[in-house]
């Protein structure tokens, strides 16, 4: 059993000793005050769980300290025992107007005593219980709302500019048309279509990486450590069917170790493949692409060309690495943006399970 701590407020010594005797068999520690305004100031020594509170005491009165304690916010929880020798009806109204939880009459009875005690242990309990998950509850209130806020700070800058641009085009494409319909031929008419087309497909991509992020952000998943993947296998496969897709197959150039990392199979792919994406869509074709990989101090270095501006910082990051750096984060890794050999690469760590394969 935890020990509860007890506060008996009486102005009669002999009153405490045989309720300390009493409570004796049970594991309680008990506390000492001879008057009300004693016992006030000496709270915060105390800490008592429960309060055996009694009626009739010079200075100030059982009701009067019930009274003051019910409105003192740190202390308004504690349960309240009175004891009193007086009996009535209208005496027990006072006692339970004034916040009293309970009450018991005098001379004290052991077996009632200990019972009544044992009641408000239990209401002590539930209460702590419910205190401690309104806690909980509020702290993960005060974190989804600073979630919140970064996510729409991340997504006001960016992420905005990302969207109008397809959006633009497929504006622009769209009231070329309806202009000028009659005048096109058939060739010119379907190059419209093709580049609003083209623009729908980039905005529905654009939508998809959204819930993807806002995924990352805000569901804060655990994932299984044993959960592993081939980086290699992974960066070689996305990148021969991105870099066929946009017919750059021979300005990339790869250079990973073998190794598997303690990460998910799709977190992987979609590190890989954003990153690449990002590569593909800002370098010029002939612009050689550039992807390493290193086991260093049992965690496995990534380096991706980068081909943003230096003056970008990550809250300006476009949506696909947003997603990338969540990712990370997840991971506890690591995501840069440096400069080897006067390349500029992002380079990002993720945690290795095994030594490199063979």
């Amino acid at each position: 059993m935890n020990s509860y701590s007890i506060l008996v407020i009486d102005d009669e010594p002999n009153n405490f000793e045989v309720i300390e005797t009493l409570l004796a068999t049970d594991n309680y520690e008990v506390y000492y005050a001879s008057n009300g305004e004693e016992a006030l100031a000496s709270l915060d020594s105390f800490n008592p769980d429960i309060i055996l509170l009694d009626l009739m005491m010079p200075i100030m009165d059982g009701l009067e300290v019930c009274k003051r304690l019910k409105l003192m916010r740190k202390w308004r929880s504690i349960p309240i025992i009175m004891v009193t020798a007086a009996a009535g009806k209208s005496i027990l109204a006072q006692c339970l107007e004034a916040g009293a939880d309970d009450f018991i009459n005098k001379p004290v009875d052991g077996l009632e005593l200990r019972a009544r005690v044992k009641s408000m242990v239990r209401t002590k309990k539930q209460f702590d219980r419910i205190e401690s998950l309104t806690k909980l509850q509020q702290k993960n209130i005060t974190v989804l709302e600073n979630d919140l806020g970064e996510l729409g700070c991340d997504l006001a800058v960016g992420f905005g500019n990302e969207l109008s641009m397809p959006l633009s085009n497929i504006i622009e494409q769209l009231e070329n048309l309806d202009r000028n319909i009659h005048q096109l031929e058939r060739v010119g008419i379907m190059k419209l279509v093709k580049s609003a087309s083209r623009s729908a497909l980039e905005l529905e991509q654009l939508t998809h990486k959204f819930w993807i992020y806002l995924e990352l952000a805000l569901e804060k998943k655990q994932f299984d450590n044993e959960e592993t993947c081939n980086i290699k296998k992974v960066v070689e496969q996305i990148s021969i069917v991105q870099s066929q897709a946009l017919n750059q197959v021979e300005d990339i150039k790869i250079d990973l170790e073998n190794a598997r990392v303690a990460v998910t199979e799709q977190h992987c792919e979609w590190i890989v493949k954003e990153l690449l994406d990002n590569i593909f869509k800002s370098s010029e074709s002939g612009v050689p692409v550039k992807i390493c990989g290193r086991v260093i101090d049992r965690l496995f270095h990534l380096w991706v060309s980068d081909c943003l501006d230096r003056s970008i910082e990550d809250q300006e990051l476009v949506i696909g690495l947003k997603i990338v750096k969540k990712i990370v984060d997840i991971y506890d890794g690591v995501f840069a943006r440096t400069t080897i050999d006067e390349d500029r690469m992002v380079h990002i760590t993720l945690p290795l399970v095994s030594l490199p394969l063979g």
